[in-house]
């Protein structure tokens, strides 16, 4: 039944994200690494950790994406000190800025679910000077997998809030 679901997600991000406009039905996050070095790309991976337990608290309970974006606006001086903190807690003291705003994507697959290039609302953290390995996935509703491997996985979750979503959708169609 989950395979199903994911499937039908996919179709549905598939079929309802092909304009090249802002896709008002998601809300992305991208941080990006200072540079290539190992020890950046891991406080990218650290700053995205940080990012995914502070949205899965601000956008617990938000009824759309609109209401998801709204909020990630509101708090967004709680992400940037969340990951300024985390970032002085393992010695990095460059600049870290989070900002929200509409952002260029490429294309993606999260599980089963393709979501084309296009523009889509974000959250950003760049991490110093930004020129590094970037890393993205869909904050709203929930898309983010922490282990690339598990999006390659047939057997990739699907989450609760994902198929909340879904469901809402499949249900608005009736």
């Amino acid at each position: 039944m989950k395979r199903i679901l994911c499937a039908l997600l996919g179709l549905v991000l598939l079929c309802g994200c092909a304009s090249a406009q802002a896709q008002p039905e998601m809300v992305r996050l991208h941080v990006v690494a200072a540079d290539d070095s190992p020890q950046a790309q891991a406080l990218k991976l650290e700053l995205r950790d940080v990012c995914l337990r502070c949205a899965e608290v601000c956008l617990s309970d938000a009824k759309d994406a609109d209401e998801a974006y709204a909020r990630l606006q509101n708090h967004l001086p709680d992400f940037e000190a969340a990951c300024i903190a985390r970032a002085r807690e393992l010695g990095f003291d460059g600049e870290i800025r989070a900002e929200t705003g509409t952002f260029d994507f490429p294309d993606r697959i999260y599980g089963s679910a393709k979501v084309p290039a296009g523009e889509y609302r974000a959250l950003r953290v760049t991490i110093g000077a930004g020129a590094g390995h970037n890393w993205w996935c869909v904050l709203y509703p929930s898309l983010c997998l922490i282990d690339e491997a598990d999006a390659a996985s047939s057997d990739a979750p699907c989450y609760s809030r994902v198929l909340n979503w879904l469901r809402d959708r499949l249900e608005a169609l009736k």
